[in-house]
């Protein structure tokens, strides 16, 4: 298939180990891949003072070719180097090169690496002659290639240089490097200050490389200005000016010099840079992005050596596997966009190291086939495992009767890929079945995994799949999830911030753990095992058990009398025969929409959510019916309903407790297990009755508001009145309930609607000014325009539906059904609902309240009830 090559290429690579060091073989640096440079030539010309003082001490250095080296990432801006910069608190070593009279003036790490990358005299083998201060070698003048400054440039000091970060010299290029630019300005401004001399700095000015549109043919100094960069200290503007230079010289510059003049930046980079190693001014380097440790504790370098490796980045090949994710469900925004970046950098990967734990490479025995790029199928196996083996160690062989030997290569092609078995072939009647098996389980229906696989082996995972199978057998779903967190915190036994399976267990019992990992967390963020929850969770599925008994027990009591209302301890049930209440209603349609959520969340697989409404927004339901049926009791039909649905719903992640209730509660006499899901659930929830629920929810709030509002202004105004009202005194409240809208409100909504333009979704805010002008909407009422931007937002979130504001349910009914809890849970003598228009004589303060109603928003008169 031509996916897996042989050859030279870049690795992260352990010197201790002396093999690669993939992902799982890391302490630190997982993720961490090699970055390619183009290593740029200073040819020394003439040695500052200090330097050669140095150099007069290394006998070794005589008659050698003496260069600093920088390592860039731009090699087609070295036409404007006007200097190159170090760092003088650094240490340099004079390094052995490939070549016999080449020496090369780099960090020491550097030189570590470009040991393993054909860079020095023996391989791996790093070779240094001295050392020398960066301060030391201020001062020098080197030949920049392809500079116009063809004399040489002077190596000047600079802040920011560090050594963990390319070879510790930076050559300089300040026409479009913010950063170069604001250090040369510095060094010109105050030459005394950092200890150079202004002639190393006069004469050398920016030079067009390229040009964009943006910025001209200075990218540099035009973003220092743009970004008020004053010096090289503004660290953090200048790390924006450079994000911003590079991607607008790669994508939009045109180039200004050189050999390529005229053609854009992103075809000539590699050209400049094949011209550059071409002519030997450069040569290829890599390093580590970043620090990477192996498990042994050695920091490791980038070595290039002869490897087996998946050409995956491929043309073709990627194409198919970002088909193959395009298609497939990732269970989340994030872990697309994790997958997509990683196809986007992912190329050429090492699939082998020389010794470990692993299988033969069965090409090459010499090598093993590295962990991550290993079992990217496995999961193919499973589908015929149980047919080949009834053993793990496959020592008693399964009810076919096939032997390690059946299975050749032949075999696997047929029973995995369809492939035509050679003919006459001892067991084809048994390969058939296997072939059948695999095809009844395959596809991979969800693949569940940790976040941090995704840059690796879930990738990996995608492109086998890609490569070997049919578009009909490519994975349909990817679940990742975060590491788990214990109180907030990263577990660790040296922290002693640790928990085991066992010990959570014993701590807390098995259900109590599973809701509390339930409730940690579902998407691709660490989940958090809080142990708070899990202490908690003991208490709330022990009193959810009792009242669940005493509700049974007072079922039981209901169906041998029906026509009688019941109650055993807390739980109180009106007679089984009395007809549904408004209120009852509206917990019937919120039980069977908690279930329609739950169900979808389960079949997300995101379990938090499941558990949110499946048993916490559930019980809270529940409270809320138990509170507002106080003076009737609640309805026996409902309370079973209740019940039934919250053991099912929680079967899954508290599988004993439901079971118990199922069995000893409920009376049941199969496992909860055998239950099915409920089958008696509406298509989608009743909105009507749910909005209805959560109006009567409103009420009761905006009347503790309305009175807590009283009590505030009677507290201020500090007096005590026959008039003023006394929270302590018995009280009375009138609910003024409005059936139509205000007509400057309809009036508003009637200009909306008939400037929306539903295919587009968007409105004609011209000409819906100019109608509420013209109309004088605007003069009559200051509230017009506010109201018309809330309904605006109304319509973008839950479209054209919400020009029509009839209520799906009768206020007064509702709130007829509260008025037992209002008195009740609110100490009020007298409830009063005033429906608009009204026959009853009303008093100015009544008028005014039933005047500032509209429907869905009730308004309210409190007063001390007449003595």
């Amino acid at each position: 298939m031509g996916k897996i090559k042989f050859g030279k290429r870049y690795t992260i690579w352990s010197p201790k180990d002396g093999q690669p060091c993939m992902d799982h073989d890391r302490q630190v640096g997982e993720g961490v891949n090699p970055q390619e440079y183009t290593g740029i030539k200073l040819e020394v010309r003439e040695w500052s003072e200090a330097a050669q003082q140095v150099i007069s001490a290394i006998p070794e250095l005589a008659g050698k070719r003496v260069f600093l080296v920088a390592a860039t990432l731009r090699p087609e801006t070295m036409y404007g180097q006007t200097n190159c910069f170090v760092g003088v608190s650094l240490e340099y070593g004079f390094f052995a090169g490939a070549s016999a009279d080449e020496v090369y003036v780099v960090s020491e790490r550097s030189a570590r690496n470009m040991a393993f990358q054909d860079l020095s005299p023996a391989d791996g083998k790093v070779e240094q002659l001295g050392s020398i201060d960066g301060k030391q070698l201020v001062g020098t003048r080197v030949s920049a290639p392809l500079s116009c400054y063809t004399n040489g440039v002077f190596v000047l000091p600079m802040d920011n240089v560090l050594a963990t970060k390319g070879t510790g010299v930076v050559t300089s290029v300040p026409s479009d490097s913010p950063d170069d630019y604001a250090a040369l300005r510095d060094l010109k401004k105050k030459p005394e200050y950092y200890g150079i001399r202004p002639e190393w700095v006069a004469d050398y000015e920016p030079v067009s490389v390229l040009s964009t549109p943006t910025y001209g043919d200075m990218t540099a100094p035009a973003l220092c200005e743009k970004l008020k960069i004053n010096s090289q200290k503004d660290r953090k503007q200048l790390e924006d000016a450079k994000e911003i230079a590079y991607k607008e010289g790669f994508y939009n510059g045109i180039m200004t010099v050189g050999d390529f003049i005229g053609q854009p930046v992103a075809e000539v980079k590699t050209l400049v840079r094949d011209q550059l190693i071409a002519t030997g001014q450069g040569f290829a380097y890599a390093e580590p992005d970043k620090l990477v440790t192996s498990r042994s504790g050695d920091e490791c370098v980038v070595a290039l050596c002869d490897q087996w490796y998946f050409d995956y980045g491929e043309s073709e090949w990627r194409a198919l596997t970002e088909r193959c994710l395009a298609a497939m469900d990732t269970h989340g925004d994030e872990t697309r966009h994790q997958f997509e970046l990683t196809l986007g950098w992912l190329h050429q990967w090492a699939c082998v190291r020389t010794y470990g734990l692993g299988s033969r490479v069965p090409w090459d025995q010499t090598y093993l086939i590295e962990s991550l790029s290993d079992s990217t199928i496995y999961m193919s196996y499973y589908t015929v495992a149980h047919l080949l083996h009834r053993s793990l160690d496959g020592s008693v062989p399964g009810p076919l009767g096939i032997t390690p030997a059946d299975m050749d290569s032949a075999a696997w092609d047929y029973v995995l890929l369809g492939k035509p078995l050679p003919a006459g072939h001892s067991k084809s009647a048994e390969m058939d079945v296997l072939r059948r098996s695999f095809l009844y389980w395959y596809p991979v229906d969800i693949r569940s995994s940790g976040k941090d696989l995704i840059q690796n082996h879930l990738t990996f995972f995608l492109y086998i799949h890609t490569a070997l199978f049919p578009e009909s057998e490519w994975p349909r779903s990817v679940r990742t999830n975060g590491h788990l967190l214990l109180n907030g915190e990263k577990m660790s036994k040296s922290t002693g911030n640790s928990l085991t399976l066992r010990d959570a267990c014993i701590r807390y019992g098995a259900d109590a753990m599973r809701l509390t990992l339930a409730d940690a967390g579902d998407s691709i963020e660490d989940a958090n095992f809080e142990e708070t929850t899990a202490n908690a969770a003991i208490l709330r599925m022990y009193t959810l058990l009792e009242w669940v008994t005493d509700a049974y027990a007072a079922l039981a009591q209901s169906e041998a009398a029906p026509d009688a209302p019941t109650q055993v301890n807390d739980v109180i049930l009106r007679p089984a025969s009395a007809p549904l209440t408004a209120i009852d209603r509206v917990f019937d349609a919120e039980i069977d929409a908690l279930t329609l959520a739950t169900g979808a969340a389960y079949e997300a697989t995101m379990y938090r959510e499941a558990l949110k409404s499946g048993h916490y927004d559930f019980i809270n339901s529940r409270k809320w019916y138990i509170d507002t049926t106080a003076s009737i009791g609640m309805h026996p039909t409902l309370v079973r309903k209740w019940i039934t649905r919250q053991v099912i719903m929680l079967s899954p992640i508290t599988p004993h407790w439901s079971e118990h209730v199922w069995r000893t509660v409920m009376g049941n006499s199969t496992s909860v297990l055998r239950a099915r899901w409920p089958q008696d659930l509406p298509s989608e929830p009743n909105h009507a009755l749910i909005a209805a629920g959560e109006y009567a929810r409103s009420v009761v709030h905006s009347v503790r508001d309305a009175e807590a509002g009283l009590q505030k202004r009677a507290k201020k105004k500090g007096s005590a009145k026959a008039d003023e009202f006394n929270p302590a005194a018995p009280k009375t409240i009138d609910i003024f309930v409005a059936n139509k809208f205000p007509e400057w409100q309809e009036n508003v909504i009637a200009v909306l609607k008939d400037n929306y333009d539903s295919t587009s979704g968007k409105f004609d805010d011209k000409q819906i000014i100019a109608s509420l002008n013209q109309k004088g909407i605007m003069k009559q009422n200051k509230k017009a325009m506010p109201f018309a931007q809330e309904i605006k937002k109304r319509v973008a979130l839950a479209g054209p539906s919400v020009f029509d504001r009839a209520l799906a349910f009768k206020e007064s009914d509702i709130i007829a059904d509260i008025i037992p809890f209002i008195k009740n849970s609110m100490g009020y003598e007298s409830v009063t609902i005033i429906e608009q228009p009204t026959t009853v004589e009303l008093t100015d303060a009544q008028t005014k309240a039933l005047e500032i109603a509209v429907p869905g928003e009730p308004s309210f008169l409190i007063a001390n009830a007449q003595q």
